[in-house]
């Protein structure tokens, strides 16, 4: 996936932001997002863009020794800066300083990828880089950008009061997964006829995380069984680990727990008794709360008009691929311990119908948020609603929303058009009126895959 997509309004901030930094004073910039969403792609795009007027030089800080680091870091600045830089620096303190001095007679951009490494390197070079910066800032016309992938840590180093590099950054730019309309180009790209299935598939995997889009793409996986089937080409296939490579680095030794409670999550909106109830355990709510302020793996859920404080509370998992992950690869270890793909292949195709249908509302909530036409969006369902089995009683509206002017609409979302029942939703907005939109005109319509 050669191709850059996307990133217009950020690739337009980063470089406002280094302009001013070449016209004005040096400018310090925090590049956040999970892993594999592109941040290193963006800056070096912006870097390529720009390089003419100014170099631009790239940091990796990778578990190394600070001797070693020091070394690699020296020997990418002569490159790119043409500037003498003596052998043997032993310590990062002592190069940032000759790089902030050459940065009062050139303008440059340094960027430092994997910043929060630093902290396992030696913990002292935030000290020193916040005593450096505000003491060259106003001198220099450097454009410094940070970014890093473990948000507890990136979050620790530039927004806890007790830390040195505490309000030193000028601006913030989290990354996201890609919008619904660059999903389909880059599918566009690689088949030109696909499906709304093949579309609804890529979504569903890879939530719009642009590495894991480009390995399907680059292998080939243009339809779901393709895209399922090279999941579990073999137990060393790259999305077999990924979930906990990734949550393991932010969770640390405590992630049993953490991983226990987004698998419930991963099989269905739960509430919070029933994730207790299935897990044994009791008082769960730090560990609910820490997921979801702290890392906004997970979101509440509650119906459309409910207050803020009620108890109707759901709970899902935000980013699909992990959803993905822990439905099917960490529930199921078992078998990838056994290297029995084909009947891990097996579950994944049979209950992909059912699993890509949740993905399907998502997809639609997702693609009214890129309108900015409306000011709320949810779902509604009656509380508390059990009907006589036992089970929760179908008054559930899928997708309600109000848009800016106030008017209502809401869909109900169905794979098949076939399946949508005017008559039921009537009945259900008929229920839900009773409690909020009362007298309201509500517009009410079926979205499925044809409307993708």
């Amino acid at each position: 996936m050669k191709k850059f997509y996307d990133r217009d309004n950020e690739l337009k901030e980063l470089t406002n932001l280094q302009r001013q930094a070449y016209e004005d004073y040096s400018r310090f910039v925090v590049l956040t997002g999970r892993r594999r969403v592109g941040k290193t792609s963006l800056v070096y795009k912006m870097m390529s863009t720009t390089s003419a007027e100014a170099p631009g030089l790239y940091f990796f800080v990778g578990r190394k020794t600070e001797t070693i680091l020091v070394k690699n870091f020296s020997q990418e600045a002569r490159e790119k800066l043409g500037e003498f830089i003596p052998e043997g620096l032993q310590s990062f303190r002592e190069l940032f300083h000759l790089i902030l001095e050459i940065g009062k007679r050139k303008k440059f951009t340094l960027f430092i990828d994997e910043f929060q490494e630093f902290d396992n390197v030696n913990a002292g070079i935030f000290s020193d880089i916040q005593e450096l910066w505000d003491k060259y800032k106003k001198e220099t016309n450097i454009c410094l950008i940070v970014s890093g992938s473990i948000f507890r840590l990136i979050e620790k180093i530039f927004k806890d009061e007790g830390q040195p590099l505490f309000g030193r950054d000028d601006c913030t730019i989290k990354l996201q997964p890609f919008s619904t309309s660059t999903i389909k180009e880059i599918l566009s790209d690689h088949k030109r006829n696909y499906t709304t299935e093949d579309l609804l598939a890529l979504w569903t995997i890879t939530g719009g995380v642009a590495r894991y889009i480009e390995l399907l793409m680059n292998n080939g996986c243009t339809d779901a069984n393709k895209m399922i089937h090279y999941v579990c080409s073999s137990g060393d296939s790259f999305f077999i680990d990924e979930g906990k490579n990734i949550l393991i680095q932010e969770f640390g030794k405590q992630y049993g727990t953490y991983f226990s409670i987004l698998d419930q999550i991963a099989h269905g909106d739960v509430t919070q008794s029933e994730i207790e109830g299935a897990l044994g355990m009791k008082s769960l709510g730090g560990q609910m709360k820490i997921l979801e302020d702290k890392y906004g793996l997970i979101k509440k859920k509650r119906p459309v008009g409910a207050k803020e404080g009620s108890q109707t509370v759901r709970y899902e998992i935000q980013d699909n691929f992990f959803r993905f992950w822990f439905r099917y690869i960490h529930r199921h270890a078992a078998l990838i311990e056994l290297h029995n793909m084909p009947a891990l292949e097996k579950i994944m195709t049979d209950d992909y119908t059912t699993f890509s249908g949740i993905a399907l509302e998502r997809w639609f909530r997702k693609k009214m948020i890129e309108t900015f036409g409306y000011k709320q969006i949810g779902a509604w369902w009656k509380p508390n609603g059990i009907n006589s089995k036992g089970n929760r009683d179908d008054f559930e509206i899928d997708i309600v929303a109000e848009t800016i002017n106030g008017e209502v609409e809401v869909y109900e979302v169905k794979r098949n058009s076939q399946k949508y029942s005017p008559s039921r939703l009537e009945e259900k907005v008929s229920e839900m009126k009773r409690k909020i939109f009362k007298g309201m005109e509500i517009k009410k319509a079926c979205l499925s895959m044809d409307d993708m």
